[in-house]
């Protein structure tokens, strides 16, 4: 049987920063998502985090002079143990750009800039606050429910039960 889901439209599943990510990328770009998440909020382990996110060649770095780049990034990855090298450098690559949309599009301070176990160069971002993944967590959530509140570009469902996806 042929899926009658519109092509515009997305189920994302988990709030956290991914999830949070993604649904708002759909509404950026111009679709609709429902996000499902199990808990009674949203946010997940993200929000714990609290060393910052890394990023590669950002327009922070770049504008401390920090000579990084994702092909460094990407060694330091693989030097850590990373399974599976394809999806490694794939995140070093977007890493810039996620960082300068984070701090774009969600008018997140990520200007401090830290050399953490495993890198060569300093790329974790954060701020001055002490949990820098829920601040970037929560900025997330925010600009999604200011959708769903005013739009019907996004509904989050919290206590969601998922049992089957279908395409």
């Amino acid at each position: 049987m042929a899926s009658t889901f519109p092509t515009n439209q997305a189920i994302v599943v988990g709030g956290g920063l991914g999830g949070m990510s993604a649904a708002n990328t759909v509404v950026e770009n111009g679709g609709r998502v429902v996000l499902l998440d199990k808990s009674s909020f949203c946010g997940g382990n993200s929000t714990k985090a609290t060393s910052g996110i890394n990023g590669a060649g950002t327009k922070t770095q770049k504008a401390k002079g920090i000579p990084d780049n994702a092909e460094i990034f990407t060694q330091d990855t693989l030097k850590g143990g990373a399974k599976k090298p394809e999806l490694a450098k794939l995140l070093c690559v977007n890493s810039a750009d996620d960082v300068d949309w984070l701090v774009e599009k969600f008018n997140l301070d990520l200007s401090l800039v830290a050399r953490l176990g495993g890198h060569s160069q300093p790329r974790t971002h954060r701020g001055k606050e002490r949990f820098p993944g829920m601040t970037i967590t929560y900025a997330l959530i925010q600009m999604l429910e200011k959708v769903a509140e005013k739009t019907d570009l996004a509904k989050i469902v919290t206590k969601a039960k998922v049992y089957k996806l279908d395409a």
